[in-house]
């Protein structure tokens, strides 16, 4: 038995794509939302029932899905829990990676290479700026071939890098934050 808890995930993305398109079939908002076509069914009468969802018959074949104003409010809601979580999740991982600098700037690093393109490095790169250091230098580069690997800590921010052998002094930000 549905009791009123709060709307999943799969809701959410459900409700965001009718909101986008009304006109939706159950098929698209399956490939659209990433959910199989039964679950889109079963979460779009659980919607309905909960007054997020209107379904009017536009005919024998078709159906449109219209989002209520309870239904606009409660996707604004979950939005913006989700952008608080993962504000907060951003900041704990600002502060581990932040650790792990100043673990190695306490030993005397002051140069670090960071390895990688991708969302985490700019995490890095964030967490470095934001500590103010003045002596505390940093690059970023794709190119391992390229680092100075005696004179820096490299900070591996994807998992396509290896640890480099030659290397004294590297984190893998991955693993290090995932624990």
């Amino acid at each position: 038995m549905d009791n009123e808890k709060e709307i999943s995930d799969k809701d959410l993305k459900i409700m965001e794509e009718i909101a986008k398109d009304k006109g939706i079939t159950q098929r698209e908002l399956s490939k659209r939302a990433g959910i199989s076509l039964g679950m889109v069914n079963i979460s779009l009468k659980k919607l309905a029932r909960k007054g997020y969802v209107k379904v009017k018959g536009m005919n024998k074949r078709s159906l449109e899905y219209v989002l209520t104003p309870k239904g606009f409010s409660e996707k604004a809601k979950k939005s913006y829990r989700y952008f608080l979580n993962t504000l907060s999740s951003l900041k704990k991982m600002k502060r581990k990676i932040q650790s792990l600098i100043l673990a190695e700037y306490a030993k005397g690093a002051r140069n670090f290479i960071i390895l990688g393109n991708g969302e985490l490095a700019d995490i890095v790169e964030i967490s470095l700026k934001s500590l103010s250091f003045k002596d505390i230098k940093y690059k970023r580069t794709n190119n391992k071939e390229r680092i100075p690997v005696k004179k820096c800590v490299v900070l591996l921010t994807e998992e396509k890098y290896q640890k480099l052998p030659e290397a004294k002094n590297w984190i893998d930000i991955i693993e290090k934050i995932s624990r």
